[in-house]
């Protein structure tokens, strides 16, 4: 496996005794090898104090980054202890815990400076590629270094705390997952235990217990070798069951005490690839925006069940455009295929669908819309996301060539947690601009993500206009005042871009109006569109956008992972006028942007003429106007001013009588008044009993996440159904097609007791539980075709609501509001639309009068 991938280890402590090194091609400088030297002799003596500890801390950050460059694997924990000592000193009180971690990492350190072949070999059979869910045996050899492994020493498996491959056990060599470890030196067994881990490959947020094997019957020396089967079926197991997610790199991370010390060291991390499963469906990409008779390319991907790129055969299909026949696809093997030089010779809104042999739908395209004068496009991008550098999964070479070829996306930015990143990570992904990058093409943007906790600040994506910028990390800043003032004394505020966002809330009380300029409203976490308001009602001038937070390389087309993520990854949307480097980069800063919950939505919006993201002379005149080209029917289309909703247009709303179709929508709020993080995910789960009519027809077009939400019909009673899902800020709706509806036709929905999840410490408020609840409706007792009950969770009001829809609304509507009630200087307004799919798009805001912060 490539050392960019994973080259990381953790430890705690190391009882070997230290010799200082002096090499003859040392990769240290000769000042940094002097105070390494010293810091190595003071550790040994004296115990890191108050008064020693910050000195400390900083020599060994810039001795880890100084190796690290040599392209060997760095304790994926040592750079978060460096932060976490760093906020210590900064407030003034470093826990004891922390100052014995940084001498055990100077230990750590010296050890591996003088001991260079100190850890072992790692190797994995077979590699794969696995298809994802599939059953398969995959064994982990670790040969021992110049470290030996004495008897008593523990192997333990860590799990990585978003991979849903299945639960290994020990206990039952006939079941599913079972694991096995054997050793090359006769006589040698293993004793299996539980050990806490605590971190990605454990708890994340607190130890838990995790399967080891104790070596008995001997120690292990130079030479020597272990192997972990993962899925061994020679006791007739069906083997081990693969994740999901196709990644290159799915790891399996291993932690060994080496001398029963109690100290866990990790050996490089073994990974094996996943690749997705059958052909499920296929998607459509197409650019947002063209002009007249312009060629453009429509990539066609297809995809499994989890919206990987699907494996097999691919069937051949027709495609047809606005319902006109276009062109055929053949079978294939290849899962994405390129229609290549396509152009319409007359302005409007294209659409292309693909139909199987049957004459059965298995995709659709996002909508491209011809223009004649198409000047200024819409570009797409994702500003937040992550692989195997810290608590993700995969390469960034995979992260970016799904981010290009699977995503399609105009520009991407690898922001990448700056508390598990060190120099090497960050040659790597400024490197990747000059490899990735080409003008017109494919944008890429260096960028981190600045990761302190809430109360220090809250996480901040930080990204810079090209390569070669040094970042200002979470070691060096670890409070949000401190990132704000070195990025403003290091660079000019027009190379650099600051956007907070909501998960680990990002303090609208504290801003730099020359570099943050956007603020994140919606992810894979939730949506949190109160967040935005937050930051205007301080008076931020912030255009707004949305990212995915995606940890498994899939920016941009982000599946939910069944984890505590349970909704797809949202868009920005960008008008710029070409795509470049420089162009996009000045339309992000100018809030030339919109937000999309992931459908690729285009929304064109003015006020009074100017365009979303800009603050116009005050006026009393407020007419509003716009167009919508959805990838769904479009539900509603919203104006919001000064953070309230003020006046709404329903397109999905069914005629009058018309009781086919039944939306049955689940919504809750993630709003927090305080400066807390964001309320977590409110689960749904239980059944739902039609009586009075039949049920014809179940989907679940707001669903977000196959792994963990569905609706499924009881077999013995197709007018029942089991269903599964979560929301936090946003709706998800099942539709039900029904027929034989009378005013005495009653829908009961039972809901079990559940438990608030996902929210991210440190919290004010701590997650709710969630009582049962047994609701009947009387489809007779409708008011304008809605039905509706309200669950109250301490300050919190939960919506289900049932309501007659048209499903067959149209996909592309056009608006207009006028504002004219108690008009004042500074008020903001914005756009919101909703779809019948769930999926929402946010305008930046507009501004009318007022002065800009300054």
């Amino acid at each position: 496996m490539s050392k960019q991938i994973y080259r990381a280890c953790i430890t705690t402590t190391c009882a070997l005794a230290i010799c200082v090194t002096s090499n003859a091609q040392d990769y240290l400088s000769a000042e940094l090898r002097s105070e390494v030297d010293q810091l190595v002799r003071d550790a040994a003596k004296n115990p890191s104090t108050r008064d020693t500890i910050e000195a400390r801390t900083r020599t060994l950050w810039r001795w880890l980054n100084a190796f690290s460059l040599t392209g060997e694997f760095v304790p994926v924990n040592a750079t978060q202890m460096v932060a976490n000592t760093m906020a210590g000193v900064a407030n003034g009180k470093v826990a004891l815990g922390l100052m014995t971690a940084i001498d055990d990492l100077i230990r750590e350190f010296g050890m591996r400076d003088d001991m260079p072949g100190a850890i072992g070999r790692v190797s994995v059979s077979p590699e794969g590629p696995f298809e994802s869910k599939s059953w398969q045996t995959i064994e982990v050899t670790y040969t021992v270094g110049e470290l030996p492994m004495q008897e008593g020493a523990v192997v333990v498996l860590g799990r990585h705390f978003m991979s849903d491959t299945g639960r290994w056990q020990r206990d039952n060599a006939d079941e599913d997952n079972f694991i096995s470890v054997r050793a090359s030196k006769p006589g040698m067994t293993f004793s299996a235990q539980r050990v806490p881990v605590r971190g990605m490959h454990g708890g994340f947020r607190g130890p838990q217990p995790q399967l080891a094997f104790k070596v008995e019957g001997g120690g292990l020396e130079t030479g020597d070798s272990y192997t972990v089967v993962f899925g061994d079926t020679s006791g007739g197991s069906r083997g081990f069951q693969m994740q999901s997610f196709s990644n290159d790199a799915s790891p399996l991370p291993i932690y060994v005490d080496f001398d029963r010390s109690g100290t866990l060291f990790s050996i490089p991390i073994a990974t094996y690839e996943t690749t997705g499963g059958p052909f499920n469906a296929v998607h459509g990409f197409v650019p947002s925006i063209v002009g007249v008779g312009e060629a453009f390319d429509v990539s066609v991907r297809a995809e499994d069940i989890y919206f990987n790129r699907a494996t097999g055969s691919i069937p051949a299909m027709r495609v047809i455009v606005n319902g006109d026949p276009f062109s055929e696809l053949g079978q294939s093997d290849e899962a994405i295929q390129i229609l290549s030089d396509v152009s319409f010779d007359q302005p409007g809104v294209y659409r292309f669908t693909f139909v199987n042999a049957d004459g059965d739908l298995v995709g659709t395209s996002d909508p491209v819309w011809v223009r004649e004068d198409a000047s200024v496009r819409v570009y797409w991008g994702e500003t937040h996301g992550h692989c195997g550098f810290a608590e993700g999964q995969g390469s960034a070479d995979s992260y970016f060539e799904f981010g290009r070829d699977d995503a399609r996306l105009d520009f991407l930015t690898l922001s990448e947690h700056d508390l598990w990143m060190d120099d090497f990570e960050w040659k790597v992904l400024n490197d990747a601009v000059a490899e990735y990058s080409k003008e017109g093409e494919f944008i890429l943007y260096p960028g981190y993500e600045w990761t302190s906790r809430r109360n220090r600040g809250g996480h901040h994506n930080v990204f810079f206009r090209h390569a070669g910028f040094d970042r200002v990390p979470v070691q060096e800043a670890p409070h949000l005042n401190m990132l704000y003032h070195e990025l403003n004394a290091k660079y000019e505020a027009k190379d650099v871009l600051v956007i907070p966002h909501a998960h680990q809330a990002g303090d609208w009380r504290l801003t730099d109006v020359r570099t943050e300029r956007l603020v994140e409203i919606m992810s894979a976490h939730g949506s949190f569109e109160w967040f935005g308001n937050r930051y205007l009602e301080h008076g931020r001038e912030v255009g707004f956008i949305s990212a995915s937070d995606d940890h498994l390389s899939h920016p941009g087309y982000t599946s939910g992972s069944g984890f505590k993520i349970k909704q797809r990854g949202g868009l920005a949307a960008v008008f710029a006028n070409a795509l470049t480097t420089d162009t996009v980069f000045d339309a992000l800063r100018e809030r030339q942007t919109y937000a999309t919950s992931g459908a690729r939505i285009i929304l064109e919006a003015t006020l009074n003429g100017e365009r979303m993201g800009l603050r116009q002379d005050y006026t009393e005149e407020r007419e509003f106007e716009g167009r919508v080209m959805g990838t769904s029917a479009i539900d509603s289309i919203e104006l919001v001013k000064n953070g309230d909703t003020i006046d709404h247009l329903d397109f999905l709303a069914a005629e009058k009588n018309d009781r086919t179709h039944v939306q049955i929508n689940f919504s809750s709020d993630s709003f927090v008044p305080d400066r807390d993080n964001p309320r977590g995910y409110r689960p749904w789960s239980g059944t739902l009993e039609v009586n009075g009519a039949t049920i014809e027809e179940v989907t679940t077009p707001g669903f977000q996440d196959p792994r963990s939400e569905w609706a499924r019909r009881d077999e013995d009673d197709e007018n029942q159904l089991e269903f599964r899902t979560a929301t936090r800020g946003r709706t998800n709706n099942m539709l039900l097609r029904l027929s034989d509806v009378t005013d005495d036709t009653t829908i009961r929905v039972t809901l079990r007791q559940s438990q608030e999840v996902g929210t991210a410490p440190v919290q004010i408020r701590k997650p709710a539980p969630i009582p049962s609840a047994d609701v009947t409706f009387r489809l007779g007792d409708a008011v304008d075709g809605r039905l509706s009950n309200t669950f109250q969770v301490g300050r919190y009001q939960d919506d289900l609501t049932l309501r007659f829809v048209n499903p067959d609304t149209p996909l592309d509507q056009a608006f207009s509001f006028n504002d004219d009630h108690d008009p004042k200087p500074g008020d903001y307004y914005y756009i919101r639309v909703r779809q019948l799919d769930g999926a929402q798009a946010w305008s930046s805001p507009f501004w009318v009068g007022g002065e800009s912060p300054r």
